[in-house]
């Protein structure tokens, strides 16, 4: 995702990122630049990262369990599994989920859920923001593109100092 320009930017600062949601939260921070994403250790079995923060927003969307984790093609159990983990994060549910009957279950995002979901994106876009400021000097010096293969030619490459190179042919 290319960032757009803002002629009237006169502080030399990057600009904020656009607002992004679903998976292009997780995307480019400028062309040729790094993907981020941040995972919250806070103990042994206390994580938090984007598979469950992109879990609790397909449940606030699909409105059940089972069809989030469709959508995210993982089996019911395993989006059971990761959501209880987060429910035993806290000292309350993030998620709230009703057991089925005539008209099938449900469940959705607590009050804390949907706290959850605004503060990991919070501080996500503020760490883009931050990793933008401190690499943008360093942008112009990466000679990998985005998908980690080098931009130079194989010339180019050889004569950067303290690189080896394979011998020809002839050698």
């Amino acid at each position: 995702m290319n960032r757009p320009s803002n002629p009237d930017r006169a502080s030399g600062q990057p600009e904020p990122l656009p607002e992004r949601s679903g998976s292009e939260r997780t995307g480019p921070l400028f062309r040729d630049m790094a993907i981020l994403s941040i995972r919250l250790r806070f103990g042994e079995d206390a994580r938090i990262g984007p598979g469950k923060i992109a879990l609790l927003e397909a449940i606030g969307r699909a409105g059940s369990i089972a069809a989030a984790g469709r959508e995210m093609g993982m089996s019911y159990r395993r989006a059971w599994l990761l959501i209880d983990s987060l429910n035993r994060m806290f000292d309350a549910p993030v998620v709230h989920a009703s057991s089925g009957g005539a008209h099938g279950g449900g469940a959705g995002l607590s009050e804390l859920g949907e706290q959850l979901v605004t503060a990991y994106r919070a501080m996500e876009r503020d760490t883009e923001l931050a990793v933008a400021r401190h690499f943008e000097g360093l942008k112009a010096r990466m000679v990998v593109d985005d998908s980690g293969a080098s931009r130079d030619s194989g010339e180019q490459e050889a004569s950067r100092p303290g690189q080896r190179t394979a011998p020809s042919q002839g050698e």
